[in-house]
């Protein structure tokens, strides 16, 4: 017998034999030796014979079962004819990173007393009734819970889930922050007790490996985590629900670049489970199949418990010179918090002190030297540090350019604001929670936990704060520059200001005391920034889907994205054009104009097959649209220049078949590499 090993690299499969007397099945790890040297694969299939003249043997089985099992093998298949990466590639995302063997110690104990449950609103009856139909009837659905903020989400997905679990099924729920996991484990293991597993990447290895083999035995029936959780080894699955599914933490930046959602898809057509995409701002070409009717949509329009939605106004700052940090308004607001006892959370996407530090005399901005990035001033490391790449220098004493000794700091991150605002409320209670201050595994958990019980009463973070969490003692909410996502080179830049704005916005008036929003902005009248106020979700996506219309953005196409990089420029100019050159010359010119991005079970969200590749050369192409070889907008990250070529066009399948007939074709120096990033979420 020979088994197929498949390794964590870019080759296909390569042929083993088995050692007499070896039970091994598809799924299991082995170490084998592969160019001289030992290596762990995991066994993708097994075949009684090989037409190999010679083949090397197993060393080593290192599982009694198979980590991993039919259902996950066959998505890893999907995922590496969909995100052309290698099948070992697509296995390895798969498999926990470091998992060995059965650790029985608990990741955690439940001893919450039970969560008080509350009565339905008719409109969450209704929409948990219409959810509960296909689960009764045994047939998948997939739908789109467009609930604004605090209008009890969580509470339909409790209940589908119990419904799911009480038929013997498992059920996977998303989460896009880690900050978000411990407030939604402890309302779930309050009511579903110790069913309940926990699958993020800030679990350590014995804790992760722990949960993935009580869901593989069938102890553990739901699962609660961020991206990874989507691969949870369930043998059946009820329901996959993907909360604030807008969230472009589902999408992968490294390979395969795979999105949770379309794996989501996949998964449960394959299982006839439902599908549920909830968020109170729902991606663009989420609400626009579901206009389209290839999604069912379910509306919550009103929060519960007769909350109201927060009293929202805008801070111009064009009008409030000498107050570019913190406007009056927003300081008036706050002190009137403090002095009532209730909390406050400030929201700032930037971290750092100072963004921008550049010589007084000729002008001279700091940039990395490995990436074409400015430099951001971090005062209590006393550095200026890359946020791409980690490179950090102190700051110059003298301008390297004139020799002048003058260094400015301008701009603001939410460190210099954490210091203005100790300086102007020294009695209260401040915390920062951004990635510099939540580096420890439990920081979130503390912070969050200490914030709950009051003993914070001002929350001051970058997008950790801005969604999810509910917390009825909170009664402002500053959003400090709501321009900055409006000033990225990426069509989707008005999407996610709408977003950001709209569900840091939504942490405010959880309460009978109500709450008020005061956003900070110089472009006052921008769409996105008017609706997100409004909170008028229905208005922004009107304006927004003529604008993705008018320019062919999706949903209106499919976007593939290919990036070279290396450390020659020029080089990297003429694999781009091979590429398009390639794609031109292979293109049929008869290709019939098809309508907008469709869904089809199972498709995740494109138009590839589950049980194999696409034929490119067979299928009819609607036109298509190519952009460059150009420089990324950031054109150089860690010492490798960087350059893209952007194909848009209505159908994706055959132009991945063509893609991959150029992978196979192209010769790339040894450091350079091509990504393929299909439905990008990130054009930077």
């Amino acid at each position: 017998m020979f088994a197929d090993v498949a390794f964590n690299r870019p080759i296909e499969p390569l042929t083993y034999e088995i050692p007499p007397g070896i039970d091994l099945k598809p799924g299991m790890r082995v170490r084998v030796n592969l160019r001289n040297k030992d290596s762990v694969g995991i066994v993708y299939r097994l075949a009684a014979e090989t037409a190999l003249a010679r083949v090397k043997e197993i060393e080593e089985v290192l599982d009694r079962e198979p980590v991993l099992n039919e259902d996950l093998l066959e998505t890893a298949q999907w995922i590496s004819h969909y995100y052309l990466c290698s099948i070992g590639e697509a296995l390895w995302t798969i498999v926990p990173k470091g998992i060995k063997r059965r650790d029985r110690k608990l990741l955690f104990q439940n001893d919450l007393p039970p969560e008080k449950t509350f009565s339905l609103t008719s409109d969450q009856e209704l929409v948990l009734n219409t959810l509960l139909k296909p689960l009764e009837n045994g047939t998948g659905e997939n739908f789109l819970l467009h609930g604004v903020t605090g209008s009890g989400k969580t509470e339909i997905y409790l209940r589908i889930i119990h419904e799911v679990v009480r038929r013997g099924l498992g059920a996977i729920l998303l989460v896009p922050e880690i900050s978000l996991t411990p407030q939604t484990v402890r309302y779930f293991s309050r009511r579903m007790g110790d069913t309940l597993a926990l699958l993020h990447s800030r679990l350590t290895k014995a804790e992760k490996i722990n949960e993935w083999h009580r869901i593989l035995s069938g102890e553990k029936r739901i699962v609660i985590g961020a991206r990874s959780a989507i691969f949870a080894p369930f043998d059946r699955i009820g329901i996959i629900i993907i909360d604030e599914e807008h969230e472009t933490s589902y999408k992968s930046d490294e390979t395969p670049r795979y999105s949770a959602r379309s794996v989501a898809f996949f998964r449960s057509k394959r299982h006839n489970a439902s599908l549920i995409l909830g968020s109170a701002t729902p991606s663009v070409e989420s609400y626009y199949l579901a206009k389209q009717q290839k999604l069912k949509l379910l509306h919550l329009p009103e929060r519960v418990l007769d909350q109201k939605l927060p009293k929202t106004h805008i801070s111009d700052l064009r009008k409030t010179r000498g107050e570019k940090y913190i406007s009056r308004p927003l300081l008036g607001a706050i002190e009137a918090r403090l002095k009532r006892s209730e909390q406050v959370i400030l929201f700032l996407n930037r971290r750092g002190f100072s963004p921008h530090v550049y010589c007084e005399n000729c002008g001279y901005v700091f940039h990395c030297e490995h990436c074409d990035i400015t430099l951001t001033f971090h005062k209590h490391m006393g550095k200026m540090i890359c946020h791409y790449c980690g490179y950090s220098i102190p700051p110059p004493e003298s301008c390297p350019n004139c020799g002048y000794e003058g260094i400015g700091f301008s701009g603001f991150g939410t460190e210099k604001i954490e210091k203005i605002l100790n300086e102007l409320y020294p009695g209260a209670v401040i915390v920062r929670m951004d990635t510099d201050t939540v580096k420890k595994r439990t920081a979130i958990s503390q912070i969050l936990t200490a914030f709950a019980k009051r003993q914070i009463d001002i929350l001051l973070g970058t997008q950790i704060v801005s969604k999810g969490l509910h917390f009825p003692n909170v009664t402002l909410v500053g959003v400090l520059n709501a321009d900055i996502p409006l000033n990225f080179p990426d069509f989707r830049a008005a999407e996610r200001t709408f977003n950001l704005i709209t569900q840091v916005s939504g942490r405010a008036g959880r309460s009978e005391k109500g709450g008020e929003v005061i956003i900070q902005t110089y472009n006052p009248v921008h769409y996105a920034i008017q609706t997100a106020k409004n909170q008028d979700y229905e208005e922004f996506f009107t304006r927004e889907i003529k604008f993705r219309q008018a320019l062919n953005y999706p949903p209106f196409c499919r976007i593939i994205r290919l990036v070279f990089r290396g450390r020659n420029t020029a080089h990297l100019m003429d694999l781009g054009q091979s590429a398009v050159s390639f794609l031109t010359d292979r293109l049929p010119t008869d290709g019939s104009s098809a309508g907008p991005l469709g869904v089809e079970r199972g498709s995740g969200l494109s138009d590839i097959s589950a049980g194999g590749e696409a034929s490119g050369r067979k299928m009819q192409l609607s036109p298509v649209s190519m952009l460059g070889p150009i420089e990324c907008p950031i054109s150089r990250v860690k010492n490798y220049n960087r350059i893209h070529v952007i194909i848009k066009t209505k159908k994706v399948a055959p132009i991945l078949s063509l893609i991959k007939e150029f992978q196979q074709t192209v010769r790339l120096q040894g450091d350079c590499y091509m990504e393929i990033d299909i439905d990008p979420i990130s054009m930077l």
